[in-house]
């Protein structure tokens, strides 16, 4: 009988995480720290994935929009429900407005999006959601918290395993 003892037990988090980061158009740089901490936190399992996505500043709501445009217009008004479930107001999203679209273009009602926005998916439902108008210390904060739940769930099964065969 071979027995194996380890000090060390992977612990795969029972649903799956997923993390959109959307900020605005041309500006992804800005961001560079955010997305190192993601790419630190999917190395440890804490998340499963994220993806970086861009806005512009005003998002068109008049319909006529491309498919990014619509896919931006989309998850802006779910992240506005989320926040609005919970009592809240997402954070630099502006009331909608008529605005002209281009230097000359037609006016259409737009409304203004946050400048950046985190969202969270567990097993594809919308769980949290983390917008940032000023600064990214919104963001360092969320994945410290991410961080410290993902370090207090591997302490609690940080048991010994032993396998025998």
């Amino acid at each position: 009988m071979d027995t194996i003892v380890s000090d060390e037990r992977p612990t795969p988090r029972e649903e799956a995480v997923r993390i959109e980061l959307w900020v605005p158009s041309g500006r992804r740089a800005e961001f560079t720290p955010v997305i190192e901490r993601l790419d630190n936190i999917v190395e440890r399992g804490l998340v499963s994935e994220y993806t970086v996505e861009t806005w512009d500043r005003f998002v068109d709501l008049s319909g006529k929009l491309s498919p990014r445009e619509r896919r931006a217009r989309d998850r802006l008004a779910s992240y506005a429900r989320w926040a609005a479930t919970r009592g809240e107001r997402l954070a630099g999203l502006g009331d909608p407005e008529v605005r002209g679209i281009g230097r000359m273009g037609p006016e259409r009602p737009t409304r203004r999006t946050p400048r950046a926005v985190m969202a969270e998916y567990e097993n594809g439902v919308l769980a949290h959601v983390t917008a940032c108008e000023e600064c990214i210390g919104a963001f360092r904060g969320r994945l410290s918290e991410l961080d410290s739940q993902g370090e207090r769930e591997s302490e609690q099964s940080s048991e010994r395993v032993r396998i025998e065969w």
